[in-house]
């Protein structure tokens, strides 16, 4: 799998179905993916939030792609977060956690912010999963299943998983929203996150 900022729910449906997740922090790093976006409900609809990282003319390995802090872009993505789901069922439960990191020291490197947000939400959500990495880039691998097409936001790739149905802040607004950053399920549903996500 692709290591993606607060990933959406199809990819912890994925990781949760299989015993070991390798990420590929090789793979070269690309606009416009979730390697440092996602997406979540905001009051006017998907909110898209996106971590600033320093351009580099060559390609570049996701290891490698280091985050840009001339703007305050924690702050705001906080700022964004705490309004989205300020009157959600569980934020209190978890907003100091979040909060925390939000509002912590920096982090140089983008995979380095993405497996803290990821430890963090694998915590709340009770669950172990086995990670490791890999060592090099490969195109294809044999024999094991690669869910890298899915850092593409607009992939028609997605394999058929049950859609999680559940209620969210302001779907009287603007009716339920598929496949958003698996925070907005952790919000909406606390513990009973873990068991839907399995399923």
């Amino acid at each position: 799998m692709s290591l993606s900022y607060l990933p959406p729910i199809a990819f912890y449906q994925l990781m949760l179905k299989h015993k070991k997740v390798i990420f590929d922090i090789h793979e070269n790093f690309h606009k416009q993916f979730y390697f440092n976006r996602c997406s979540i409900y905001g009051a006017n609809g998907a909110l898209k939030l996106s971590v600033p990282i320093k351009r580099n003319h060559k390609r570049t390995a996701l290891k490698d792609v280091s985050i840009f802090y001339e703007q305050n872009w924690k702050t705001i993505h906080w700022r964004s977060i705490e309004a989205a789901y300020r009157r959600s069922p569980f934020f209190e439960y978890y907003e100091e956690d979040f909060r925390n990191i939000y509002l912590g020291g920096q982090v140089e490197k983008l995979m380095d912010w993405n497996l803290k947000l990821l430890g963090l939400v694998n915590k709340l959500l009770d669950v172990q999963i086995d990670i490791s990495f890999t060592e090099s880039y490969e195109k294809v691998h044999e024999n094991i299943d690669d869910y890298r097409t899915l850092n593409v936001p607009k992939a028609e790739s997605v394999p058929a998983l049950k859609e999680i149905k559940y209620r969210q802040v302001f779907e009287e607004k603007y009716g339920f929203i598929p496949n958003l950053s698996t925070i907005d399920l952790l919000f909406c549903e606390g513990h009973y996150a873990r068991q839907m996500l399995l399923g």
